[in-house]
């Protein structure tokens, strides 16, 4: 059986920054022997990642000898969409990327309309490989979904015109528990704080059940100001400020719930409600 991790080329690895994208970068370069030249390894930064997530990416990248390509989308002079190349040292950290997106959609993302993932990870993903000469008739993107999750590897299959999307850890069968492990064995790993991943991707993100961000809340209370800000920012959508989501209270909501009652949940506990982002992790 062929190696799953052996990659048609031109191909791209889409590194999310978290232990299960790392495990499968790090695979992908032992099946190919290193970083061929029509192999990217690209990053789309929102600039609401945890601290650690981009100090892991930079790590791994210094580690493997790899060059990773840092992404976000921003609003040109002409007032389009558009992305910019960034590092680990001028990368945003305050959520500008989705700030921009927020300002030109005049709606916030729900659950239904995922406009950050589209337009912040998977558009200027395809806007940058659009750019580059070997990639103009297609190419294999790699994402990490593993064996464990059937459901959102069913997701990315269809008719993606030149792009063919593999997920090579569920060809390989390995699971979160592979994942977890292998790390364990490394000599470097992400360190994000909390268990369960909860601070993983975008720390605020709307897909996280609500027991999740309030213990996050607890934790990093500074990283929900922009969440809090951005339903209060007037959109045409909605002229008093609009909301991520309206099946629970919102992000200000939260914090002063919070605040007054204290915590009410298990912090060990895993929490049920959250949504599985194409993000990953």
């Amino acid at each position: 059986m062929p190696n799953p991790y052996l990659l048609d080329l031109p191909a791209v690895v889409s590194f999310s920054g978290g232990r299960t994208s790392g495990f499968m970068l790090r695979h992908i370069l032992d099946a190919h022997g290193g970083q061929p030249d029509n192999l990217k390894v690209c990053f789309q930064n929102t600039g609401l990642e945890h601290p650690a997530t981009y100090d892991f990416v930079q790590e791994c990248g210094d580690r493997w000898g790899v060059d990773v390509v840092w992404l976000e989308y921003c609003i040109g002079d002409d007032g389009k969409p558009t992305y910019r190349r960034v590092d680990h040292a001028t990368a945003s950290r305050n959520g500008e990327p989705f700030t921009a997106l927020n300002k030109r959609k005049q709606y916030l993302p729900n659950p239904i309309a995922r406009l950050c993932t589209v337009n912040l990870k998977i558009w200027v993903l395809a806007q940058y490989l659009g750019s580059l000469e070997a990639f103009g008739d297609g190419y294999t993107n790699a994402i990490g979904l593993r064996f464990d999750e059937p459901r959102r590897v069913l997701r990315t299959q269809g008719d993606k015109d030149a792009v063919t999307t593999e997920c090579p850890l569920y060809r390989a069968q390995h699971t979160e528990a592979d994942v977890l492990g292998w790390w364990g064995a490394s000599d470097f790993d992400l360190r994000l704080p909390l268990k369960n991943n909860r601070a993983s991707n975008c720390i605020g993100c709307f897909l996280k059940g609500r027991q999740t961000l309030e213990t996050l809340m607890l934790e990093y209370p500074e990283a929900f100001d922009w969440w809090i800000e951005a339903e209060s920012t007037p959109l045409s959508s909605a002229p008093m400020g609009g909301r991520f989501r309206n099946d629970r209270p919102s992000y200000a909501d939260m914090r002063e719930i919070l605040n007054a009652q204290g915590w009410l949940f298990d912090p060990n506990a895993t929490d049920e409600d959250t949504i599985p982002c194409m993000c990953t992790d």
